[in-house]
């Protein structure tokens, strides 16, 4: 048999041989599965009576922990760190959150000048936050509960004087265990700590403002 001969059974036999593995490989190709569902959280919209302020505001770019930096839905359980399958947030918490949080601002009809850093605005406070839940956290026997919480820091400029810190969280539990009931929990958590920074901002920045 000629050397090329042998080559060609070689090649023949390396073929045959990968042709299983190249099937299997084909069932992972994109488009061969549904893509992941996707959710979103909404700024919260309804306030009680609060006082108008006469100040500026702007938002800083929300930081977050580094396990709840990541479009996918995170679930803790103790030490452990999950993420549901086929499920995904349409964008980073942080980047996610910091817009619904100015349209709670100016939902709220309490404060006439708000937005981020690249709005034109000479601010009078800055609000920095940080994201430092943003889970569920299963349970045995029933749907998990899902927890939101932010620390937040507002500073007075233009010296960046700390009028004040605090952090907000809250937790609800899921309806259900299918990631509809768990995504609403989300928004529903999330919604009560909007609120209530909303709430806390307001307040402790016209109290530093009327001691300037």
């Amino acid at each position: 048999m000629t050397p090329a001969a042998r080559l060609s059974r070689r090649t023949l036999a390396w073929y045959l041989a990968a042709l299983p593995l190249l099937a299997a490989g084909g069932c992972q190709l994109p488009g061969k599965s549904p893509p992941p569902r996707e959710f979103r959280v909404t700024p919260k919209t309804t306030f009680d009576n609060l006082p108008e302020v006469g100040w500026s505001l702007v938002v800083d770019r929300l930081e977050s922990e580094p396990t709840i930096d990541t479009v996918r839905i995170v679930s803790v359980s103790g030490v452990e760190v999950a993420y549901y399958a086929d499920a995904l947030w349409v964008d980073r918490p942080a980047a996610m959150i910091q817009p619904l949080l100015i349209q709670s601002f100016r939902a709220s009809r309490a404060i006439a000048v708000v937005g981020d850093r690249r709005s034109e605005i000479r601010p009078d406070f800055l609000l920095q936050c940080r994201i430092t839940a943003f889970q569920a956290e299963p349970k045995p026997d029933a749907p998990p509960d899902v927890r939101a919480a932010i620390a937040a820091s507002l500073l007075a400029m233009p010296r960046r004087e700390i009028a004040g810190t605090t952090e907000i969280g809250y937790t609800v539990p899921a309806a259900a265990r299918e990631m509809p009931a768990i995504a609403t929990a989300f928004d529903e958590a999330l919604g009560k700590v909007l609120k209530r920074l909303v709430e806390w901002t307001l307040a402790t920045g016209e109290a530093a403002a009327a001691t300037s």
